[in-house]
């Protein structure tokens, strides 16, 4: 209980702030046997970074009781865990049944580049969304095509991704249960995400724009990941470029063919880069899925395919901001078994609901 106060009282003394801080915080679990050691080091690394966390400004709601060491039912924490930036293992010592595990950690709220653990993105890439202007050059479609060609090879390309499938079908987002009267799917199988997948859907606009003798040609792009979970990122690049006046010669005149392909090196310069920087941002996210429950067994179909470890520490991801904290006690290449760290906590209070993973290193 004593630390828990030491921890409000930091909690009193450090406002919400930008800035990111190192923090070093000491976490204690309970071992209830020789089966359980792995475990309650884990436990205890978890309890260090809530401590770190709530020094480093999280929110509390409601009231806060610590029981030998173990988070009661009564705790509510808004946003904590997201705060930890950075964590390095100082030490973890067990005395008794006991273990103690200090920690240094990073939190903050500001914008950070650096990404502690990446998780793995298993990618489905779907027909590209183009679309181009009747009165662009007629290099222009072609050259909308091997745009998305070239990402879908970037997407191939990055270590943390898992290139699955490339399909010319377009992303479907309809129930379910509508696939089993559609004919496509019937006749050439479902191309619909899996929990922890990714799909990823490029739109592709090319379009006419300036006035009167320098026209421009208009990229408009935009580099959707959806996630199976629902979870959407987006980024959008746009470019112009001068086109030249009407030849003398025609359309389709060879003379101009230098000019063609230093106007599409114009458009697309930079594209693979937008791209890389898209996929790093997504696999520093934490690991999203939904718990099912069955019995007393708390699941979510997501594992060591999308580089979940045993060491991870599951927390929920409500709308309302609560964070309610599991471990990981089983884990499979697209499956995981979580237990709360709370006890008291009936697996059914978690049906239905978000998690989010974060990785301990332990």
């Amino acid at each position: 209980m004593l630390r828990l106060l030491v921890a409000l009282v930091l909690l009193a003394a450090a406002p919400l702030r930008a800035e990111d801080l190192w923090i070093e915080a000491k976490g204690f679990a309970v071992q209830s046997g020789a089966e359980d050691a792995a475990s309650a080091k884990r436990r205890a690394v978890a309890d260090a970074l809530l401590m770190a966390a709530l020094s480093g400004g999280a929110d509390v709601r409601a009231h806060t009781a610590v029981d030998r060491s173990v988070v009661t039912s009564d705790l509510l924490i808004v946003r904590p865990v997201g705060r930890v930036k950075e964590h390095r293992l100082i030490s973890a010592t067990r005395n008794g049944d006991t273990w103690e595990v200090v920690l240094q950690a990073r939190v903050g709220l500001g914008p950070d580049a650096a990404c502690d653990a990446r998780r793995k993105l298993v990618i489905t890439a779907f027909a590209p969304e183009i679309e181009v202007s009747p009165y662009a050059p007629a290099w222009a479609a072609p050259l909308a095509q091997e745009v998305a060609n070239d990402l879908v090879r970037q997407v191939e390309r990055h270590p943390s991704v898992e290139l699955v499938r490339v399909t010319d079908r377009a992303m479907t987002r309809a129930d379910a249960r509508r696939e089993t009267v559609d004919y496509m799917v019937l006749t050439k199988g479902s191309v619909r995400l899996g929990p922890g997948e990714h799909g990823f859907v490029p739109a592709i606009r090319l379009d006419m724009g300036g006035s009167g003798r320098r026209p421009e040609l208009r990229l408009s792009l935009e580099m959707r990941l959806v996630g199976g979970s629902g979870e959407e990122t987006r980024q959008a690049v746009e470019r112009s470029v001068a086109l030249p006046g009407v030849s003398p010669l025609g359309r389709l005149a060879v003379l101009v063919e230098p000019d063609r392909r230093q106007m599409a090196g114009k458009l697309t310069a930079g594209l693979d880069r937008a791209m890389t920087a898209l996929l790093d941002v997504e696999t520093c996210k934490p690991v999203l899925a939904y718990m099912a429950v069955s019995g007393h067994e708390i699941s979510a179909p997501v594992g060591r395919r999308q580089g979940l470890t045993k060491g991870a520490i599951a927390f929920t991801a409500d709308a309302d901001g609560s964070t309610e904290m599991l471990e990981v006690v089983a884990l499979g290449a697209e499956g995981v078994t979580l237990r709360p760290l709370d006890p008291n906590r009936p697996a059914k209070a978690f049906a239905g609901r978000p998690v989010r993973f974060f990785e301990t290193g332990v």
